[in-house]
């Protein structure tokens, strides 16, 4: 469990920002505070809230705003830092250096539905599934079925928050589909994803899950969070896509953003 941050004393109070009022940091969540303060943060950045070259909220106001430590404040800095979100300017505080173009995986979602709704019957396979530091680690192979045939498309790692989903750690994922439990005994409802793409060395579970695939020397993973119309987190995921998938992207740069 993660415990509160103890928010710095003797600290000069400064005004809240309208733009990050929708967002609420949970002390007892098994997400650490400084990685929910980044992903609302990152939300707010790329859903335009504030715009290339503007200066987001300081530290003292961040700290007033939510409640939480100075230092708290500095570590989810410094993943949007890292993630090349804003940069740190003397004089002039955080900046957004972010150009927003929106992307959208058509394909990302929930797999069985989707495999469902093409006429295709869905297959998974159980990989892994755990409880550890108050998450379940669920780990999933699928793919689609022709007949006995079975061709594995990807292999998805989910990370439940147990004090959200208290008992999810019971239901066979080999049988139901995550997000279809997720609505209707949870009530939590997956809307959008912020997700990063990276090539992920192979390894030997990959290439037997993978098999008959071309051998290749490293896979797509899509990996980031899930979240709710409130931009509460649902799930953080991981996927790693067999060589034989293709995906499809769309790009749309807004008038403001468009390439020189």
């Amino acid at each position: 469990m993660t415990h509160p941050s103890t928010p710095d004393a003797n600290a000069t109070t400064e005004s809240p920002d309208d733009r990050l009022s929708r967002f609420r940091l949970d002390s007892f969540s098994s997400e650490q505070l400084y990685r929910q303060l980044y992903r609302a943060l990152r939300a707010a950045i790329l859903s335009g809230d504030f715009s290339e070259g503007e200066a987001i909220p300081s530290e003292n106001q961040l700290r007033d705003q939510f409640g939480i430590a100075r230092t708290t404040v500095r570590n989810a800095m410094a993943l949007l830092v890292s993630e090349g979100l804003v940069q740190q300017v003397r004089g002039r505080g955080t900046i957004v250096s972010h150009r927003p173009i929106s992307h959208n995986i058509w394909n990302f979602g929930s797999f069985t539905e989707l495999a469902r709704r093409q006429g295709q019957r869905p297959v998974t396979r159980v990989l892994g599934h755990k409880v550890e530091n108050g998450e379940l680690l669920l780990v999933r192979a699928r793919g689609l079925a022709n007949g006995e045939t079975i061709s594995w498309l990807n292999v998805d790692t989910s990370h439940l928050d147990l004090s959200l989903y208290p008992g999810i750690d019971a239901y066979d994922f080999g049988a139901q589909s995550l997000y279809e439990v997720l609505r209707r005994d949870y009530d939590r409802h997956p809307l959008r994803s912020e997700l990063l793409l990276t090539v992920v060395p192979p390894s030997d579970r990959l290439r037997e899950v993978f098999a008959p695939a071309p051998s290749v020397p490293g896979y797509l993973c899509a990996s980031g969070d899930v979240l709710d119309a409130d931009d509460q987190l649902v799930e953080r995921t991981s996927i790693v896509y067999s060589p034989a998938v293709q995906m499809k992207f769309a790009t749309r740069w807004g008038r403001d953003t468009a390439p020189a």
